[in-house]
């Protein structure tokens, strides 16, 4: 990939910019599941909001960290996609449609992530 001047590769502008949409998305979620909880997905889990805030925070961390080119930003970014990705599925009403359209959104967060793994210390 294409370098920047500071260090920066295309990957890791793509994966900074998703996981920071990513975990203010997730803040939403759980801002609007703690005021009202979400129909049906906070009655089976009633620790929605908790969980989606403790992502958007994890991510949120991650992306500072990613931008400064950082390893432990990924594996935060890692541990935000895994806990976001299992209480998906643990929600939802059809758990394969939710599967797979978490893989599918866990792709396009992580694939940048892997291309710009080796520009992490």
């Amino acid at each position: 990939m294409v370098g920047s001047k500071s260090g920066r590769n295309t990957s890791i502008i793509v994966a900074t910019t998703f996981f920071a949409i990513f975990g203010i998305l997730a803040m939403i979620v759980g801002v609007v599941d703690l005021m009202n909880p979400i129909y049906p997905w906070g009655q089976r889990l009633p620790i929605l909001g908790h969980m989606a805030l403790i992502v958007g925070i994890l991510s949120l961390v991650a992306t500072g960290l990613l931008w400064k080119l950082k390893r432990l930003g990924g594996y935060l970014s890692i541990v935000s996609f895994v806990i976001a990705y299992g209480v998906n599925v643990y929600v939802g009403e059809h758990p394969l449609v939710h599967a797979i359209a978490g893989a599918i959104v866990g792709l396009i967060l992580l694939l940048p992530l892997a291309l710009a793994w080796r520009s992490l210390s």
